[in-house]
């Protein structure tokens, strides 16, 4: 924020990791980030992802610059806290899939973070 809205030139951002949080961990789990069988705590799966997060942004440009993980930050904190919130405990089934408009890349499957604790079968 302070290099996009306030124009401040910060060096090396591409090297600070994209801050995980639940949110953040539930939209890159329920995109297919980081997919397969998982059970266990969140901070293994935040490295992955983070991990993840660094190598997909490598090489792709927005706004005419390079892009940095830390970009993808805030959508994905959006798209869990007013999406991906909604999943059928049970089947995983997102609940709001037919009327979310960040559908397409939503994976199938079971995705909870909940309680300090993921459970991913996708």
């Amino acid at each position: 924020m302070l290099r996009d809205n306030v124009g401040l030139e910060i060096r090396n951002l591409e090297s600070v990791p994209i801050p995980v949080d639940v949110h953040v961990a539930r939209a890159s789990l329920a995109i297919g980030l980081v997919s397969g069988h998982y059970e266990g705590n969140l901070e293994r799966i935040y490295r992955e992802i983070r991990q993840a997060w660094r190598e997909s942004v490598r090489g792709l440009t927005v706004s005419g610059r390079e892009m940095i993980a830390l970009d993808v930050d805030e959508p994905l904190w959006h798209l869990s806290k007013y999406g991906c919130t909604g999943r059928d405990t049970n089947t995983g089934t997102c609940l709001h899939h037919e009327k979310c408009e960040a559908r397409a890349p939503c994976v199938h499957g079971k995705v909870a973070v909940t309680n300090g604790r993921i459970t991913l079968d996708s």
